[in-house]
């Protein structure tokens, strides 16, 4: 494993340059409107500011982190305050902090349905700028609708398997802004199939939208959703074709210093979409959970700690392992190592920062990596042996060529996933994709006071058909909603 270095973090105070709000936060969430504010483009200008606002609220932080701390890549660290019934599979539906993932994509539905419902009563000259502004905003409203119930699918239902996905329970189907409604759960089958029904209107809306602006969805954000979907409804040539449709528009980065300064400054020729962030509109941190500051120690205290299992998956080379962690004094119960590493993938854009130990990163909800990772698991599901997108990721980051076929290449493949979108989201999806359980990875080799070593936390083993691998309905909403069918087995 290569030397970690930390990029300054706390090293010197940095400027924080003056960045143009764009004003996402204007429209209160709660807020229905009425169809009288309907009139004019100024009122479309307004939802959709506020739609990309809910479109960020649902990317990244604890969308991303609850379901990583979940699975088997962190150990916690002794005195950590959050999600320890989460990392140790024991949270109820009374007491989960994967909540927001329901609230924030539902609340993204209703104001999507919204613009979808109400947009076309403001009457514009067809031929008109206005037309073309207003489809765009109907095309992303679409699109939105699309991406929540797609982050919901996977972890509120069970694995789509097309021969049983029209009995299997799916979520309930929204397509109205109505408050008093108590919706029963779609099956699978319909919850994709309304899924790939607003991809097609999107992608029809937004086929001429600019492509230029990765913070703002356009037709390659649209394709790169279809393309993660196609491979979770196992449908695996659209997957691969659409991911190598777009593998050339956004070049990986094969650079060290540029791929680190892609996670640092949130720039890169890699990303699709990553909504906007400015240092006065900041959401999702990865804070206390990845990395925490602790200034009397002079050691950083995160929650979690990238286990040794994790870390002995890179190569020398891998200009990963350069950019994901960092070797710092790291403090527990008042004893202090130097010899940690934390995970630094989201060390905190300076130009974000109020002050030294803030840890805001714009999202990147889509980027190319991921998509030669759909084409190498597609192409293998396909065919069990093509690991050309599987090599050519690993090339650009400076790791060693497979030569492999059969189990040997699956099994690559699978741990590149890890590799390359540790902390992002994707591990619990891809196991639970998979079918597979897993013991937790071994901690790295620090004083044993540094890590809760009781029962469910280092030992932990979980069984691939563990119920918990799907999320239960918030309890709130099995409670207000008795039309809703939960996940859970009563005990």
């Amino acid at each position: 494993m290569n030397k970690y270095i930390l990029k300054t973090f706390l090293l010197s105070a940095l400027a924080v340059p003056a960045m143009t709000s764009c004003e996402l936060d204007q429209f209160p969430e709660t807020s229905l409107t009425t169809e009288t504010s309907w009139s004019q483009v100024s009122d479309a200008d307004n939802y959709n500011t506020g739609l990309l606002s809910n479109l960020r609220a649902v990317a990244g932080g604890t969308h991303a982190y609850v379901s990583e701390v979940q699975s088997d890549l962190f150990n916690a660290r002794r005195g950590t305050a959050e999600q320890n019934q989460v990392h140790q599979w024991t949270f109820t539906t009374s007491q989960f902090d994967g909540d927001d993932v329901w609230k924030d994509n539902y609340n993204l539905i209703s104001n999507a349905n919204n613009i979808i419902n109400n947009i076309d009563k403001i009457v514009v000259d067809p031929e008109s700028e206005d037309a073309v502004t207003l489809r765009h905003y109907k095309g992303t409203a679409y699109f939105a609708r699309a991406f929540a119930y797609a982050n919901m699918v996977v972890r509120y239902c069970k694995e789509y398997d097309p021969a049983t996905a029209a009995a299997t329970l799916g979520l309930p189907i929204v397509n109205t802004v109505d408050v008093n409604a108590k919706p029963s759960r779609s099956s699978l089958e319909a919850t994709y199939l309304q899924i790939k029904g607003d991809i097609r209107e999107a992608r029809t809306m937004l086929a001429d939208a600019p492509a230029d602006n990765y913070a703002v969805p356009n037709i390659d954000v649209v394709n790169a959703l279809d393309a993660r979907v196609s491979l979770n409804m196992k449908d695996y040539e659209n997957a691969i074709s659409l991911s190598t449709d777009l593998m050339a528009k956004y070049p990986l980065i094969s650079d060290a210093d540029e791929f680190a300064d892609m996670w640092l400054n949130d720039e890169g020729s890699e990303i699709i979409y990553q909504p906007l962030q400015t240092v006065d509109e900041r959401v999702n941190p990865y804070s206390t959970i990845f990395i925490m500051f602790d200034a009397a120690a002079n050691a950083y205290n995160p929650y979690y700690l990238p286990s040794q299992g994790l870390l002995d998956l890179y190569e020398d080379n891998d200009i990963r392992g350069y950019a994901y962690f960092a070797q710092v004094p790291v403090s527990a119960n008042d004893m202090v190592d130097d010899n940690g590493v934390i995970f630094a993938k989201f060390p905190g854009n300076p130009a974000l920062k109020k002050q030294q130990t803030d840890f805001f990163n714009m999202t990147k909800v889509f980027r190319s990596a991921e998509l030669y990772l759909i084409a190498a698991e597609a192409s293998y599901r396909l065919n069990g042996t093509d690991g050309g997108f599987l090599n050519a990721l690993r090339s650009k980051r400076g790791a060693s060529a497979v030569n492999a076929t059969g189990e040997v290449l699956w099994s690559q493949i699978k741990n590149e996933w890890i590799r390359e979108m540790v902390g992002e989201g994707f591990r619990l999806d891809c196991l639970k994709r998979w079918h597979e359980g897993f013991s937790r990875m071994a901690p790295q080799p620090l004083p044993g006071e540094m890590f809760i070593s009781t029962s469910g936390y280092l030992d932990l083993t979980v069984d691939a058909d563990n119920e918990k691998f799907v999320w239960e309905i918030p309890a709130q909403d099995l409670q207000a909603n008795k039309n809703l069918v939960r996940n859970w087995t009563l005990k």
